[in-house]
Formats: structure tokens, C-alpha cells, sequence
């Protein structure tokens, strides 16, 4: 086994231990409180489901073809931005309000649902935000201790770098929690359909660390299975609180604050 692929196999195993106390805060958090229920009664919740994996396997289809067509562009790997402007946070909300946020909103409305059904509503907003602020900054801290930061909070890089990595947290929570997870829910039941939505997201990341990152297939295969461990977390956190806030906010922290250590 090669050294790399040993320190990628480290890191799924390293992900999945910081991720065991959001389960535990989130289950303790939500024990003993009464979350309002969504209106999530589809009248064929397979349909549902069936129309909710096709649209999110070709969002993700395009958006791996996009990623693609840049590589061929740029004559090699993509890379992440190591400075973050105004410019390319405006330009990844316009991806992902192009890509995730309005064709989500668009099929709900034509299939005359209500943004309840993909977690948009004010039921239980305030408490999953906060179980969501919570969350994040406790797994970011845990970060924090094992890998150090040398991020100054005061620059315009890093806020910026907020706002670009709001759009990706809103954005896919939206897609894979908000409108994937619940449907999957709906017909499969709390756990099967838990996992089934964590796992298609944790596979739709393949082309970014292919062609972004650079790994090769094996390399991308291993580093997606560690995305697992915090998209069953992001998971579970929509199953506990049934709002999309929370995910995205932890989600958006998750991304943010390790790309500045």
C-alpha cells in the first residue's frame, strides 16, 4: 500500500472519530425536545424518491462534466483557491444557484409542493441553526487541536472565503438533505433513507477529487468514502431538527474554517 493511500485510509478513520460527538450532541440536543414534524406526505413517496435520485444524479452529472471540461481547459488539475475574492464567491453562487438551488426550488413548485417538503420553512428554524452553529464549531475545534491554525480572522480573504463556502453548504444541503434525504425518508424510513442520501453524496464528490484535487481513482474512491462519516452527520442532524438551516450552517463551517489551518 502506498504512503498515500495509507495517509488517506488515516484520514477516513481520523473523520469518522471527530464526527462521533455531533451524533452525541445532536441525539442529546434533541432527546427530550418536541421538533415540529415537516408536511412531507408525498402520495407516492418511490415516485418521489425515483424523480429525487435521477435529478440529483444529473445535477451531478453536469456539474462533473463541467469540472471536467475546466480540466481540459486549465491542462491539468484544478486545484482550490488558496485566496478567496469577491469575485469567486459571487461566481460559486451563481454555480450553485445555477446547479443546486434553483432547479431544486423549480421541481418543487412544478410538483405544486410546498419549500416545506425540502426543509425551507420556519418550523424549528431558530433551534437548528443553533444545533447546526453548535456543531460545526465543535468539530471545527476539534480540528482546531489536532492540526492548528495559522488563519487570520480579520482579512477580507477569509471573509470572503465564508461567503464561497456558504453557497457550497447551502447549496448541497439543500440538494442531498433538503430535497434527496427527506424523499429518501419518505419511502425508505428514517436509517435506510439516511444512508442512502449520505452515500450518494458522498459519492457525487469523485470528479472534484479526481480532476480538482488530483487524486487518482483509487485515491478518490478512499477519500469519498471519507466524506461519509460527516454526511451521515449532516444527515442526522436533518433527521433531528427537520430543517435545512442546520446542516448547511455546520456544513458551511465545516468547509470554511480547515480551509484556513
Amino acid at each position: 500500500m502506498s504512503a498515500e493511500m495509507t495517509e488517506l485510509l488515516i484520514n477516513v478513520f481520523f473523520v469518522t472519530l471527530l464526527c462521533l460527538p455531533v451524533f452525541l450532541i445532536t441525539w442529546l440536543a434533541t432527546r427530550h425536545r418536541n421538533v415540529t414534524n415537516l408536511k412531507t406526505d408525498f402520495s407516492n413517496p418511490r415516485k418521489e424518491t425515483m424523480l429525487s435520485i435521477a435529478i440529483v444524479v444529473s445535477i451531478s452529472f453536469v456539474l462533473a462534466l463541467l469540472i471536467f471540461l475546466l480540466y481540459l481547459n486549465a491542462g491539468g488539475t484544478l486545484g482550490t483557491p488558496s485566496q478567496y475574492t469577491l469575485g469567486n464567491a459571487l461566481f460559486e453562487w451563481g454555480l450553485y444557484g445555477a446547479l443546486f438551488i434553483f432547479p431544486v426550488l423549480a421541481v418543487v413548485k412544478l410538483r405544486h409542493q410546498s419549500f416545506e417538503t425540502v426543509g425551507i420553512t420556519r418550523k424549528n428554524a431558530v433551534f437548528s441553526t443553533a444545533l447546526g452553529l453548535v456543531s460545526g464549531l465543535i468539530l471545527t475545534i476539534l480540528i482546531f487541536s489536532f492540526g492548528g491554525t495559522t488563519g487570520n480572522f480579520s482579512t477580507n480573504n477569509v471573509l470572503y472565503g465564508f461567503v464561497y463556502f456558504l453557497a457550497v453548504g447551502f447549496g448541497e444541503e439543500l440538494l442531498f438533505r433538503g430535497y434527496l434525504q427527506l424523499r429518501c425518508t419518505s419511502w425508505l424510513g428514517t436509517s435506510k433513507g439516511l444512508i442512502l442520501a449520505s452515500v450518494i453524496m458522498a459519492f457525487y464528490h469523485l470528479p472534484q477529487r479526481i480532476f480538482a484535487v488530483g487524486l487518482d481513482p483509487l485515491q478518490a474512491l478512499v477519500s469519498a468514502v471519507g466524506v461519509l462519516p460527516l454526511s451521515l452527520a449532516l444527515g442526522f442532524l436533518m433527521l433531528r431538527t427537520k430543517n435545512t438551516l442546520g446542516p448547511a450552517i455546520m456544513h458551511t463551517l465545516v468547509d470554511w474554517i480547515p480551509s484556513f489551518l
